[in-house]
């Protein structure tokens, strides 16, 4: 331990939670062991002995002692491997430590797998990667090893959005280090096709590009990547991907697996409701079996239909009250969402057909109802987590489209350290200090989310481009300068020679010019 901090002894639990029947809980020590299912099938996660490891290592880390709350994030990952809002407490209690003067691990202790199983392997990674927060290379491997427990156990849901955050900030980190490594990049590439990202590996691959532009072979997969990319894309009327993508994959991959568990495909309504029947009945027989209701709600919710997912709500909100655990009210907040999701395109696919009042008016009321949904949803998630930059990220560029300004910048601000969606939130925050009239902070921040944005000709990168022409061009007409409309026309130009038909890119470069003229005369 580091300086005076107290030793790890004195801030162990009382009594360590008794190991269980199915060979997975604590050593004598304290510390969590775990292993999985028969035949691989399944995890036996214990939430409920996660969550002593979990509280403790909350006491231990206001009180500042980093390294204890390291190990036991780690042991409660061991017991509740999917539990994804702690995997981010613990790296940002790494984060913390690291501010505070916590060196990283040793390469001896570096050289450790941490154990045989699966489950150990991607603790141990987790918890070198909180010793050194920003180090890509730990990241990659923290990913690598939620892929495989992903891959290896078929009812961890969310081992796969641990896995896609953690190869998200090693691309991030990785591409701003003044040496980045290309193996990173060559890992990454491979990671995230299997949790169904082809962007991020169209991204990683690009990285690599650049530091090989000479290789006709890696140009070559690039262009296969990218092709697959756009094959599995499909966006909704907001910015997130939805029914193509990594969201996609992961609810086409729980599908299948219950399929496979099944040991049948399911052809018709009765065969899914035998399935539902059956789920149903395992639960009665052992009600508080974390493993047996999860199969249940995904039978129910994979009916997509507004019934069958109240049952899974109301099942989700009984284990909430019941344990305490934060995940089941997330759970029920995500299905909410997919509801209103789906009212709005049903009003949108209205209102196309019959473009009366009535139907503008229903499809404007869907898209309120919606909103107002997720600013509570997601409200009430930055409260539970506020040290989750995403969710501060969620709840603000919510708050954004519901035209609570000043409210939304606040939450970008601190969203924006966030690596993975630094650039974004720049966007989002150029184009509030455009609405407020703040035409120098406007121009200076997307500025910087422009170099903030490693790829240079996506969408993000022309709206950072558009933006910034908009916010330099009203600049220059406010201060009358010459000098500032010539950097905006050259802004706009830019974007002009990339897409000619982004938005209005071509008025706007007139506009431009005519102020140039203008002001010049």
């Amino acid at each position: 331990m580091f300086g005076n901090k107290k030793s790890p002894k004195d801030d162990k639990p009382k009594a360590a939670p008794a190991a269980v029947s199915d060979g997975k809980g604590v050593n004598e020590e304290g510390t969590a062991v775990a292993t999985g299912g028969e035949d691989g099938e399944a995890f036996k996660a214990d939430p409920r002995k996660a969550s002593r490891f979990f509280q403790h290592a909350e006491t231990v880390s206001d009180a500042r002692n980093y390294d204890y709350a390291v190990t036991l994030y780690a042991n409660g990952l061991k017991l509740d491997p999917d539990n994804f809002a702690k995997h981010q407490a613990l790296h940002d209690v790494g984060k913390r430590r690291k501010v505070g003067g916590g060196k990283p691990a040793g390469m001896m202790e570096r050289m450790k797998s941490g154990g045989s199983a699966t489950v150990e392997k991607m603790a141990h990674a987790a918890r070198l990667s909180a010793m050194n927060p920003i180090d890509a290379g730990l990241l990659r491997t923290l990913m690598k090893h939620c892929v495989a427990m992903a891959e290896e156990f078929n009812n961890l849901h969310n081992m796969a959005d641990v896995a896609h955050w953690a190869g998200s900030l090693a691309l991030d980190f990785n591409s701003q280090s003044k040496k980045p490594d290309k193996d990173v990049y060559k890992d990454l590439r491979e990671l995230f096709p299997r949790v169904g990202d082809y962007d991020k590996a169209v991204e990683a691959c690009r990285y690599m590009v650049r530091l090989k532009p000479d290789d006709s072979e890696l140009l070559r997969e690039l262009k296969n990547l990218e092709a697959e990319a756009t094959m599995n894309k499909s966006y909704d009327s907001g910015d997130k991907v939805t029914e193509g993508g990594f969201r996609k994959f992961v609810k086409d991959a729980d599908k299948q697996r219950a399929l496979e568990q099944d040991d049948a495909t399911v052809t018709s309504k009765d065969q899914a409701e035998e399935i539902i029947a059956r789920r149903r009945a395992e639960l009665e027989e052992d009600p508080e079996d974390v493993d047996k209701l999860s199969k249940l709600v995904r039978a129910l919710l994979s009916k997509e239909i507004e019934a069958s997912e109240n049952e899974a709500i109301q099942l989700l909100e009984q284990a909430h009250e019941r344990t305490g655990q934060y995940r089941y009210k997330v759970q029920v907040g995500d299905v909410r969402i997919k509801q209103h999701n789906r009212a709005v395109r049903a009003a949108k696919a209205a209102y196309a057909s019959d473009q009366s009042d009535a139907k503008k008016q229903a499809f404007q009321e869907a898209i309120k109802a919606k909103l107002v949904f997720e600013i509570n949803e997601f409200g009430e998630r930055v409260k539970k987590y506020p040290t989750d930059l995403s969710l501060k990220y969620e709840l603000g560029r919510r708050m954004f489209q519901g035209g609570k300004v000043e409210e939304a910048i606040g939450l970008l601000q601190d969203a924006k350290r966030d690596p993975k969606h630094r650039a974004v939130c720049h966007q989002y925050l150029g184009e509030c200090y455009l609405k407020k009239g703040w035409l120098d902070e406007a121009v200076e921040t997307l500025r910087e989310g422009k170099e903030a944005h490693r790829i240079p000709d996506d969408r993000l990168a022309k709206e950072l481009l558009y933006l910034l022409a908009t916010a330099e061009t009203e600049l220059a007409a406010r201060d009358k300068s010459l000098e500032a409309a010539q950097v905006a026309q050259k802004t706009a130009s830019t974007l002009l020679q990339m897409d000619i038909n982004f938005k209005d890119i071509k008025s706007k470069v007139d506009a431009i010019r005519e102020l140039a003229n203008k002001l010049r005369g």
